[in-house]
């Protein structure tokens, strides 16, 4: 299935509390499990790790403010993903946007939906005014680097890490 047409089908709508609390568990070992992959946390403490920075940031979960939380639907109704977005940097910066996960149910993905998310995230914060969005991808994740590439992000910063074994 093409790009275009997965995009016509696709909208976003807020999560529900039932769907933010099962979204938030995958999220917290989804954001655990990176981490682990590039290397920048150990196993045994990436869980705790990254439910202690969940939290940090969600101190109202699902109400906290400047947190926006959307499922993505085809027309249908069908969930094919969902997106985090932030309306301030980590740093609590105004002027751009963050984007903190954005992911495509595994079952639906190479169906051009993942590029359908990012615009209709990117829209959203057009509707908000906001000018500009920035994330973070990790290192081991090149199919979502090659995404955000091609959708016109350009590169901010980079870590590298050499084993020493």
């Amino acid at each position: 299935m093409g790009d275009s047409c997965a995009m016509a089908e696709l909208h976003l709508r807020p999560m529900t509390e039932a769907e933010f609390e099962a979204y938030l568990q995958r999220a917290i070992s989804g954001y655990a499990d990176q981490h682990v992959a590039a290397g920048s946390w150990l196993a045994e403490d990436a869980e705790k790790r990254a439910a202690a920075e969940t939290a940090q940031l969600l101190p109202d979960g699902l109400e906290t403010e400047d947190m926006l939380f959307f499922m993505a639907e085809t027309e249908d109704g069908d969930a094919v993903g969902w997106v985090w977005l932030c309306l301030k940097s980590p740093r609590g910066e105004r002027g751009f946007a963050w984007i903190y996960d954005i992911e495509v149910v595994a079952d639906r993905r190479g169906e051009g939906y993942g590029r359908a998310l990012l615009a209709a995230a990117e829209a959203e914060l057009r509707l908000r005014d906001v000018p500009a969005v920035a994330l973070n991808v990790f290192g081991p994740n090149v199919v979502a680097q090659r995404l955000y590439a091609t959708a016109g992000y350009e590169l901010m910063s980079q870590q590298l890490r050499k084993e020493l074994t």
